[in-house]
């Protein structure tokens, strides 16, 4: 039988996480393309972001023709988060202001391999400039093991852009995945929490 859910955040009633919830008012409009095998991931924090930010859209796909929203974004002002070769570090100024101004940020929700997926199914997306970081933040999330060095979780991502882009305080996203953890390490058997802890 299906555990009963918070209709708000849409976590198990015993991980409930609305406490730590605060609404943000991003200017930078945040649209994330979730691998659709993240949906149901209980980890996943695109859907944190969802919870907090004023405007952030989730859209689930893997091509173009799930993405076909991402034709009426104006190219000149909209960036792909994705650390190849091309990309600006936004933790660079003089980098960054050759940038802005930036109105719309689009992350990739997914394992490395699937987010590469993505794309690579996806030419809409060669249409933005890719930005990245020259130096990442701490990695806070420790509940899901990654395989490379350079991974963040969506919402640490997202967190980071935001807080170089338009001086966005991270720190109430940062409270809310700390809640996730808090929430979903209670419940873990010993054994399982002392490989993420």
């Amino acid at each position: 039988m299906a555990r009963p859910l918070c209709n708000f955040c849409l976590f198990a009633l015993n991980t409930c996480i609305c406490s730590a919830v605060t609404s943000i008012n991003n200017k930078v409009k945040v649209i994330i393309l979730q691998h659709p095998s993240e949906e149901k991931v209980t980890k996943n924090t695109a859907k944190l972001l969802n919870l907090c930010l004023a405007d952030c859209q989730i859209i689930k796909g893997e091509s173009n023709n799930d993405f076909a929203q991402l034709r009426a974004l104006p190219a000149s002002s909209t960036v792909l988060l994705y650390p190849n070769e091309q990309a600006i570090n936004l933790d660079n100024n003089d980098a960054l202001n050759t940038l802005l101004p930036i109105t719309h940020l689009i992350v990739i929700d997914g394992t490395w391999k699937k987010a590469y997926k993505i794309l690579q199914l996806s030419s809409l997306l060669q249409r933005f400039q890719t930005v990245s970081f020259a130096n990442l933040p701490k990695n806070r999330y420790t509940i899901r093991k990654a395989p490379r060095a350079d991974s963040l979780s969506t919402l640490e991502a997202v967190a980071h852009s935001l807080q170089l882009i338009e001086q966005l305080n991270p720190a109430p996203l940062y409270n809310l995945l700390d809640e996730l953890i808090q929430k979903q390490t209670h419940h873990m058997p010993a054994h399982v929490k002392a490989r993420y802890l």
